[in-house]
């Protein structure tokens, strides 16, 4: 009897770790496997001439990119993108202070650009402050992407565009 709960007891658990494997990983939108393909390092110049590098890693058991920004002026600024559904969401934390939300419509794995719109932003205490709005990236080939930033403020867009090459 000892040795029948014994395996009944390594089955049940065996079933509930196999489970929870299952229901964890769910398939990630394929519009978020082709951004994986961003994953290393690159660097881009400004408009005013000055260097910026974008480092982009995976996490969280490769069910999110980070992309961490870095240039000499705003430091260091991280973006979270993941998968919702056939959608991307990203949350951005800015060198401002706050973190906007935005989303893709739906994307496919043979998406090249995805355009990300405001859904909402935490610690920004008016719609009217200055904050990330909308954010394309456009991936060209391999070792080349463009990432086009529109910072709103007072209900007015200005435009960044940053031409990225992979460091080799």
């Amino acid at each position: 009897m000892k040795r029948k709960i014994s395996v009944l007891a390594a089955l049940l658990i065996a079933g509930l770790i196999s489970f929870g494997s299952v229901w964890s990983q769910a398939k990630p939108a394929g519009g978020f496997d082709r951004l994986k393909t961003l994953v290393g390092d690159w660097q881009a110049t400004g408009e005013d001439g000055k260097p910026f590098t974008s480092s982009f890693r995976l996490v969280s058991n490769d069910t999110a990119l980070e992309e961490t920004f870095q240039s000499e002026k705003d430091h260091q600024m991280v973006t979270l993108y993941t998968p919702d559904g056939s959608r991307v969401a990203l949350t951005h934390y800015c060198s401002m202070g706050n973190q906007p939300r935005m989303e893709t419509p739906v994307v496919s794995a043979t998406s090249d650009v995805f355009v990300f719109a405001f859904t909402g932003a935490t610690n920004l205490a008016s719609p009217e402050d200055m904050h990330m709005h909308r954010m394309v990236v456009q991936i060209e080939d391999a070792d080349h992407f463009i990432e086009t930033w529109t910072l709103r403020e007072k209900g007015r867009g200005t435009k960044k565009t940053f031409n990225f090459v992979r460091k080799k």
